[in-house]
């Protein structure tokens, strides 16, 4: 009896080996071209000279809350610790950079560049794009209240955009202020402007009708849904479509700044040597989250089926918000799930199945020493090769190894190649092999 209580407890103690809904393992070709595509952002982060930051992956709940608006909230991942000390995990990056750059104020130098590359986390529905746990790219700048930095940034993104191989995408740009002022126009009181922004906010994914409703549930009336959306909806050439706006907004001066913002930002974008194709007013972008107080931007690939790959804007008063120092600031955060999702849908990368590039190959136990010299030799060479572990493997089974693998080449050093100082190689790719002397190998391999 003892014996079977032992088997059943064994049995339900077993766990199904699966990672959790909306989280994912990387391994191979996948954490190969994450860490090119990281590696291609901080290459053009420092070269406009910005500076690694990393902060915890939990902070004091008052930090993360409050500061994206009531539906964000809902979505931060909370716990409290063993103090009774209520803790957020990091819903995006931006509050807790806000929060280093005030707890640091005195030892940093102004204007304050970083970027940071680290995991969030959000307690949201998993769909295509979408996870809860997700790698993201975060560059901002602190103590500037020019827009210059935020038309340098949005030249950034898209010199990092090409620099991925992307050719078709577009940068969408607003402006808070516009936002702020269509409400105002269409008859919102202050206390509805945040209602109206984020029902508009989710134009691109509920659509016209959907925002309708959307107003409508947030009890903004009609006429007012209405005139918003008219505004919104609109679509043409920058500055013909500036140049409208502004003419309806001509009685709100908080409209007519962000529309001025907006074409200082244009005008320094043409003298980028950048197509204009890339860059569009459009007044629907206004950015979800409530700590935006200035232009707005969102990076969306064409026909890549996960709405945007980054979203960026000006927030003035977010640092102050977390810790009472006022300390104006711009920036933006890049879904690197997103955009390897994009890269692979569209089959603009080619990641090896293996970083091993040479398997070589151990025939028996008596040439298992040479077989880890030329290991070593081949290294020594900078090309990627693994010596086979068990010498009394047969070498059958040792090519598939190397199949399953994706290793490209194989070495095979037997008795007759040891005695004539050669080497047998074999392309696993096309099935084909040469005998070639041990001198040569290197210049056969590459």
């Amino acid at each position: 009896m003892a014996t079977i209580r032992q088997s059943v407890q064994t049995k339900a103690n077993i766990l199904n080996p699966q990672a959790p809904k909306g989280f994912r393992d990387f391994y191979g070709p996948d954490a190969r071209l994450r860490r090119q595509v990281v590696d291609i952002f901080q290459s053009v982060f420092e070269s406009y000279g910005y500076e690694p930051l990393e902060t915890p992956a939990m902070e004091y709940a008052e930090t993360i809350l409050g500061k994206y608006g009531d539906e964000a909230d809902k979505l931060v991942y909370q716990i409290e610790d063993f103090g009774g000390r209520k803790m957020a995990l990091m819903y995006e990056m931006t509050a807790s950079a806000c929060r280093f750059v005030a707890e640091n104020r005195n030892k940093l130098t102004f204007p304050f560049k970083r970027y940071q590359i680290q995991k969030a986390w959000r307690a949201e529905k998993p769909q295509k794009g979408r996870f809860r746990e997700f790698l993201q790219c975060d560059a901002d700048i602190w103590g500037t209240k020019t827009v210059t930095i935020d038309a340098e940034f949005i030249e950034m993104a898209t010199l990092i955009m090409q620099r991925l191989g992307f050719k078709d995408f577009v940068t969408r740009i607003n402006n808070r202020k516009i936002i702020n002022a269509v409400a105002a126009y269409a008859g919102a009181s202050p206390s509805q402007f945040y209602d109206v922004t984020v029902s508009v906010d989710k134009l691109g994914k509920i659509g016209i009708d959907g925002v309708r409703k959307e107003l409508d549930k947030r009890k903004i009336n009609k006429t007012i849904s209405e005139k918003v959306l008219e505004i919104v909806a609109l679509r043409g050439e920058n500055n013909k479509l500036l140049a409208k706006i502004k003419s309806t907004l001509a009685d709100f001066p908080e409209g007519i700044n962000g529309i001025e913002e907006l074409e200082t930002i244009f005008n320094i974008l043409r003298e980028s040597n950048f197509d204009n194709k890339f860059f569009r007013f459009d007044p629907s972008i206004v950015r979800g989250l409530a700590y935006y107080t200035g232009p707005v931007w969102e990076i969306e690939v064409i026909d890549g089926r996960v709405g945007s790959v980054a979203g960026c804007g000006r927030y003035d008063t977010l640092t102050k918000m977390i810790s009472g120092v006022d300390i104006p600031a711009s920036g933006g955060s890049f879904g690197i799930e997103r955009i390897c999702e994009v890269l692979k849908d569209k089959q603009m990368v080619n990641i090896p199945e293996s970083v091993i590039r040479v398997l070589v190959t151990v025939f028996s136990p008596e040439l298992a020493s040479k077989s880890r010299d030329f290991g070593r030799f081949i290294r020594n060479q900078g090309i990627n090769s693994e010596v086979y572990i068990d010498p009394s493997v047969r070498l059958d089974k040792q090519l598939k190894y190397a199949d399953k693998k994706g290793i490209t080449w194989v070495v095979i050093l037997g008795p007759d190649e040891a005695k004539n100082k050669t080497v047998t190689v074999k392309n696993m790719q096309t099935g084909k092999q040469k005998t070639v002397k041990e001198t040569n190998l290197i210049k056969y391999l590459v």
